[in-house]
Parts: structure tokens; sequence; C-alpha cells
């Protein structure tokens, strides 16, 4: 019998390897949307220490241009968190993308391991039955030989 053979094993070995990509993706998008988020944090963090500061110069009596300059640098940081908070939105959509995908992939690539058990598991059992048949074949044929060398010494009495 001829040795087993998947025959798609090169389409599996590509599978495994979009799979490889697609965990890869995963893993830098999930690192871009950590990155964001603590960029997200820190503007956040900005934002309310330049509201504190201007709270400080608000109570010390500062001057109007200074009141009126930190207003606008409060509005920068407040769009800087909005900015920042879209960012790590369309970073956890990148996220959930590629982990759709690394799915996908998976699945393709266990689709085709499946097949190759099955064909596997067939081989083995074809294996087997010629291997029975064989040993059968043998059994009958020394059977045979045992029954013809005891024909010529058989006595009838």
């Amino acid at each position: 019998m001829r040795p087993f053979r998947f025959r798609p094993a090169a389409a599996l070995e590509l599978r495994a390897a979009e799979e490889d990509r697609a965990n890869q993706q995963l893993a830098r998008s999930r690192g871009e949307l950590e990155a964001a988020d603590r960029r997200a944090a820190d503007a956040v963090d900005a934002a309310l220490s330049a509201s504190a500061e201007l709270q400080r110069h608000h109570e010390a009596g500062s001057e109007a241009w200074r009141l009126a300059w930190h207003r606008s640098w409060i509005s920068r940081q407040r769009h800087e968190v909005t900015l920042t908070r879209d960012a790590a939105v369309r970073s956890a959509a990148a996220v959930a993308h590629a982990t759709a995908a690394m799915h996908a992939a998976r699945q393709r690539r266990r689709a085709l391991e499946r097949l190759r058990d099955r064909a596997w598991q067939r081989h083995k059992t074809e294996m087997t039955r010629n291997e029975n048949k064989d040993m059968n074949l043998l059994a009958n044929l020394r059977y045979l030989a045992d029954a013809a060398a005891n024909e010529g010494t058989r006595h009838d009495d």
C-alpha cells in the first residue's frame, strides 16, 4: 500500500501561514490600542491639570489675558482628549477586525486539519484491512499447505 499523502498539504501550510499573519496583526493592533488608550488617559490628565491650573490662577486673581489664555489652552486640551479618544475607538475597531480575521483564519486551517485527520484515519483503516487480508491469505495458504502435506500421510482405517 502506498504511504499516506495528504494532497492539500500545501493549502494547509498556506492556511497556517495566514493564521500566523493574522495573529501577528492582532498583536500589533492590541499594542496600538494600548498605546492609544494611554495617550487618551494622558490627554484627560492634562486637561484636568489645565483646569486645576486655571482654577488656581482665577483664585489668585491673575490678569484677564492669562485667564483667557488658560481657557484657550483648556479648550485645546479638551480637543486633544476628543482626538485621542477617537483614535482609541478606531484602534478598538481595528482590534475587533483583526480578531475576526484571526478567528476566520483559524477556522479555515482547522477545517483542513480535520480533512487531513479524516484522510489519515481512512488510510489507517485501509492499511489495517489490507494487513488483515494478507494475514488471512497467509493463514489459508498455511492451512492448505498443511492439508496437502497431511493428505499423503493420512491413513483411512
